[in-house]
């Protein structure tokens, strides 16, 4: 059993006697269902939005002129995307070279723990001045580094903990003899593999582990082919539509 239409004071004094099926009622049924239509299409239309945006993160750059009039799909899509462990931060340095080369990218996961030879993007203080880099971590909190200069070269062998460090990713290159070094609780020390220009902790001392935005994973290169880290653990690497593209670099999830 149907229930009446209710009086409104905009409506006029005759409406209460039209019938069901008439124009007034017939007008009110067509509005709805354009609506319902019209809240059907906006689902779906956020839905595959949001599906794309997920899946072509990369892409997003070329995708915001065309939402510039979706103005809630557009809101509701961006709150998605973003946040994950991993992110792309391009180096802008020769202090990794060849390991990781200039201008080439690297892919992050800010929630890993930089262990023995991981190679970290990390923030270094440079005469109070705040400077993104890319390092390799050589010791961690209680190892001891070394790298003694001896009588017959101008260079030195590294060591950790008395052991000497394998140096195949900087073959080629001499580094300069400094003293011993003992890496204190919640620090790392940290070098580039091109000893012979990187600002690193022969310069700076040991570096705050909390200064470390994150851990490389993989490299990329010109042609956007991933390689794993030469010389550093292996990682997962993850798919392309699990990294934020290159934004500035975001603080570590651990800091405060």
């Amino acid at each position: 059993m149907s229930r009446p239409l209710r009086r409104s004071p905009s409506m006029s004094a005759d409406t209460s006697t039209e019938k069901p099926g008439s124009d007034a009622e017939k007008a009110l049924r067509d509005l709805a269902g354009t609506a319902y239509s019209q809240s059907v299409a906006s689902s779906w239309l956020a839905a595959t939005v949001l599906h794309r945006a997920t899946k072509r993160r990369r892409s997003r750059r070329m995708l915001g002129g065309a939402a510039a009039g979706a103005v809630l799909v557009g809101s509701v899509a961006a709150a998605t995307v973003g946040g994950g462990p991993y992110y792309e931060y391009r180096q802008p340095s020769a202090v990794m070279e060849s390991t990781v080369p200039v201008g080439s990218s690297v892919v992050v996961n800010r929630d890993l723990e930089p262990v023995a030879l991981d190679v970290v993007q990390v923030a270094l203080d440079i005469d109070g001045r705040d400077v993104q880099s890319v390092l390799r971590v050589v010791g961690t909190a209680g190892d001891t580094v070394a790298c003694p200069a001896t009588s017959s070269s101008s260079s030195c062998t590294l060591t950790v903990n008395g052991r000497p460090i394998a140096n195949s990713y900087v073959a080629g290159l001499r580094t300069q003899p400094f003293g011993t070094v003992k890496v204190p609780d919640n620090a790392l020390f940290l070098l580039g593999d091109a000893r012979n220009v990187a600002v690193d902790s022969r310069m700076l001392g040991p570096v705050p582990a909390a200064d470390v935005n994150g851990v490389v994973v993989a490299v990329v290169d010109d042609g956007a082919k991933v390689w794993p880290v030469e010389g550093a653990p292996r990682h997962h690497i993850p798919d392309d539509y699990e990294v934020d593209p290159e934004t500035p670099v975001p603080p570590a999830s651990t800091q405060g």
